[in-house]
């Protein structure tokens, strides 16, 4: 039977059944409990104790430890402690969570953002803290290390590491004393990832029979002698340091990705072309690379010596610098890298970047690389660079390569700390 005209016919609603009331996360196990909660930091997850009875011990056996000083920048304490503040509350805080985690439990990743205090004892108060949290993690069998350290560099006291568990670190405004290498190499057997930005390394070698991976970026080497770099199990090395402290490269054989900016402003050193031979012959076995060069001008004389030839490269990367002196480091690369099968050019992110680099001359020109498919340019928009890198692969017969334009933002910044072990874990 219809309803009346202009009516509407209600509709009944059901109450809510048990089901739609039950907590359906809390049933959850366990080991999936704590997967979730590796994605809070450590104060929010100890706060989780509070949500009911099933929750009230899980942060103590919480394998993941994200201690991060930002959350208690902005707390307001109400108390009659004067001497309290936002660093005061955050030692407190992770004294007593490491103190009342379950002893039993042991810790897969430990995550550290800290700030370092100013005044003598502060700081000598600050280092001691840190440098214990960081001995009670690798006591627990942490497999993975970040230290982020901001205001004032921490005095890593690595005597501590001894970890046959321990395989990725990253630390960030961390001073390496003398000895530290040393102590990785033989302590920590099972290493296979070290990151370090805006650090600062007092060994003059670098070695480690374990290391897989290796970014150093942003990092000062000792001022005393040439610091150089040896590991012979390294695949994959990324290196960025500041002006003058470019260390040298040996013993790489098994290096098949690596990116390394050289930087040089002054003449401490007076890095050279035979410094850059250096370095590119301990690369020649690689397939990936990325090679960029900042600072005063080299000059080379008539020969392709300085450069070795790249029997496997695939991939290459090339910065401004390449494009001085009429296209000279460009061409030379192209005559030594015969698989070539991707050209990136990075070029100028601003104008006054544009400075030459190279001063030199070659007579011989011409380059063969059948396998070249694809020329990437990255460049400001409107930049007259562009044609002329079109025109020279079209006068050297290469028409049919595939040009990639890409335009860097007009005010594009770098990020502030490249990708932490963390990150990629995720």
């Amino acid at each position: 039977m219809e309803g009346r005209p202009g009516r509407r016919r209600r509709r009944r609603v059901k109450a809510p059944t048990r089901a739609a009331c039950m907590d359906w996360i809390s049933g959850l196990t366990d080991e999936i409990l704590h997967h979730i909660m590796s994605f809070l930091n450590a104060r929010q997850a100890v706060q989780t104790c509070v949500l009911s009875r099933r929750w009230s011990d899980l942060w103590r056996t919480v394998p993941c430890i994200n201690a991060d000083f930002n959350e208690f920048d902005f707390i307001d304490y109400q108390g009659d402690d004067e001497d309290y503040n936002d660093e005061v509350a955050f030692k407190r805080f992770v004294n007593r969570m490491l103190e009342l985690r379950d002893p039993a439990t042991m810790m897969d990743k430990f995550w550290l953002k800290y700030k370092i205090s100013d005044g003598y004892n502060e700081y000598k108060d600050s280092n001691v803290d840190a440098n214990r949290w960081i001995s009670h993690a690798l006591q627990k069998q942490a497999r993975v290390m970040e230290v982020v350290v901001f205001s004032f560099p921490l005095e890593l006291d690595h005597s501590v590491f001894t970890s046959c568990y321990l395989r990725k670190i990253g630390f960030s405004c961390v001073s390496l004393h003398q000895g530290f290498f040393k102590q990785l190499d033989a302590g920590c057997p099972e290493l296979e990832e070290l990151f370090l930005h805006d650090c600062t390394i007092a060994d003059e070698e670098i070695f480690s029979q374990s290391l897989k991976v290796l970014t150093i970026d942003d990092t000062e080497f000792s001022k005393a002698n040439k610091a150089y770099i040896s590991i012979p199990s390294v695949t994959s090395l990324t290196l960025s340091s500041p002006e003058n402290s470019t260390p040298m490269l040996k013993d790489m054989a098994l290096l098949t990705t690596t990116s390394v900016s050289v930087k040089f402003y002054t003449f401490s050193y007076g890095f050279d072309a035979n410094d850059l031979r250096q370095c590119l012959w301990s690369l020649s076995g690689v397939t990936n690379l990325e090679l960029n060069y900042e600072g005063t001008e080299l000059t080379f004389e008539n020969n392709l010596q300085w450069c070795p030839e790249f029997i496997n490269v695939v991939n290459l990367t090339l910065g401004q610098w390449c494009l001085d002196a009429n296209f000279y480091a460009l061409i030379v690369f192209l005559q030594n890298s015969a698989r070539l099968e991707k050209l990136t050019l990075n070029l100028a992110k601003c104008i006054w970047k544009k400075s030459p680099r190279i001063v030199s001359e070659l007579m011989e020109r011409s380059f063969t690389c059948e396998h070249l498919k694809i020329v990437e340019v990255k460049c400001l928009e409107d930049d007259p660079q562009v044609i002329s890198v079109q025109d020279f692969f079209a006068s050297n017969g290469m028409a049919s390569v595939q040009f990639h334009i890409k335009h860097w933002g007009q005010y594009e910044e770098e990020d502030e700390l490249p990708a932490f072990v963390r990150y990629e874990e995720r």
